[in-house]
């Protein structure tokens, strides 16, 4: 990976702007740039194995941010060739490039919803690794779940049964920009669509749930308390998986009510 010279890729980045109105020409100078920053000197292990896939460009964090900071306010001025940029991202497959396209698809969602979700709608079931769904659901679809938090649950619901297991990761990383918003507090809601996903068997799936689980505890500690020890009596070693890797963030008497009812 050549140094980043931050007036040479401000001056690239910039001239990515000019090429919005050509959403080929524009994902093609993405592309470019992508590949002109990669870093080269990386090789996956071949004694390793991992059930995310590789990014292909490997390009660095900074150049991405850089990537995207040039395109957001100019994105909002034509939403509809930024979707159709997005769309062109996201096909490329790599991973920085569907994160881009991610941020590119929330710039513009609360302008084009509807146009928006039906984008989404295709993208779910193509999804990679849990950070490409990580990235579209916080960055493509933040905006308009702290818009409508009620029908954003309702999207989520969608995807939560999926035989795809990326579209039911999907579902559950819908709940993170919820999650992370102070003035929401609707855990119920949270707890409805997390339910179904308490018997989830693939693991990565099985991770994202339990992180959800932990990182609302604070939001309603009795509530999820409550909500634990009535998965706990079930006899389903997913979901006690899920309930031990997620107690830790209530108080010591909650998680020794819940190790009892585990061992019960």
């Amino acid at each position: 990976m050549p140094p980043i010279d931050p007036a040479v890729l401000r001056a690239r980045t910039h001239a990515l702007v000019g090429r919005l109105v050509d959403p080929a020409a524009a994902a093609a100078g993405v592309r470019a740039l992508l590949s002109d920053y990669a870093d080269r000197t990386h090789r996956a292990s071949p004694r390793v194995s991992t059930s995310q896939v590789e990014n292909t460009f490997k390009t660095s964090p900074p150049v991405l941010r850089a990537i995207v900071t040039a395109l957001r306010e100019p994105a909002r001025a034509n939403p509809t060739a930024t979707l159709a940029l997005a769309a062109a991202l996201w096909a490329g497959a790599s991973r920085e490039e569907r994160r881009i396209a991610a941020e590119l698809l929330g710039a513009v969602a609360s302008l084009l919803p509807t146009e928006a979700l039906a984008l989404t709608d295709q993208w779910a079931v193509q999804i990679e690794s849990g950070a490409t769904a990580d990235a579209l659901a916080e960055h493509g679809l933040g905006a308009l779940a702290r818009a409508d938090p009620q029908a954003h649950l309702a999207y989520a619901q969608r995807w939560v049964g999926h035989p795809n297991r990326w579209a039911r990761r999907f579902a559950i990383a819908l709940l993170w920009p919820l999650v992370k918003d102070k003035h929401w507090d609707n855990v119920p809601a949270a707890l409805r669509l997390l339910g179904p996903a308490m018997s989830e068997s693939d693991g990565e799936v099985r991770r994202a749930v339990a992180d959800v689980l932990a990182h609302l505890a604070p939001k309603s500690p009795a509530e999820i308390s409550r909500f634990m020890l009535e998965q706990a009596v079930r006899s389903n070693l997913n979901a006690h998986w899920i309930i031990r890797n997620a107690m830790t963030t209530l108080g010591p008497e909650e998680q020794a009510a819940i190790v009892r009812a585990l061992r019960a």
